[in-house]
């Protein structure tokens, strides 16, 4: 039988699977929430409400840590599906108060400053993107045609560089029929 009394347990966060599997930097999993989809309302969801540790937060404009807090914000932001379920995260975003720059978003390196989905689920989306029409990729993750958009646009800019268009004189556009039927492919 092993004494109760000395034994030193980890922290919850440290044993929670989904804190370990979630990765998210500077803060903790302090409650998790599955909400069941009613008739015709889509998949159900899991809220995961996140928490900052207490450590300094690292500065967004010159990569300083800060300890000192300006404001808190909460923000629900997109992650990955979890079991088929959508999910969503509770992030108390902060600002930080910070002598060089002024108050200025938290640093967070699993999350854009002003982001409502995470980095890892726009790698996802942008992946899926090169296979898949942006409506069937919006579709698959349950999010808007525009923000799936968004997140392609900003992959292709960062991994293509900006186009050059200055020698560009003419652009055409033009339609065709495949099988004399009411399918169309454009060149």
């Amino acid at each position: 039988m092993r004494d109760q009394g000395n034994s030193r347990r980890p922290p919850l966060s440290d044993l929670d699977p989904i804190s370990i599997l979630g990765d998210w930097e500077g803060y903790e999993v302090v409650a998790v929430r599955r909400i069941r989809a009613g008739t015709g309302r889509g998949p159900a969801r899991i809220r995961i409400e996140l928490s900052p540790r207490d450590e300094p937060g690292r500065c967004s404009g010159c990569g300083r840590r800060v300890a000192s807090v300006h404001d808190t914000t909460v923000r629900d932001v997109r992650d990955l599906p979890i079991l088929d379920c959508q999910t969503y995260l509770v992030v108390p975003r902060r600002r930080l108060a910070c002598r060089r720059c002024g108050p200025k978003l938290e640093r967070l390196s699993w999350l854009s400053s002003w982001g409502r989905v995470t980095n890892r689920l726009a790698e996802s989306v942008a992946r899926l993107c090169q296979q898949m029409a942006i409506k069937h990729v919006a579709r698959y993750f349950g999010l808007s045609w525009d923000r799936v958009k968004g997140i392609d646009k900003r992959w292709l800019r960062r991994s293509l560089g900006e186009v050059d268009l200055s020698g560009v004189e003419l652009i055409a556009m033009d339609e065709f029929a495949i099988q004399k039927g009411h399918r169309y492919a454009t060149v």
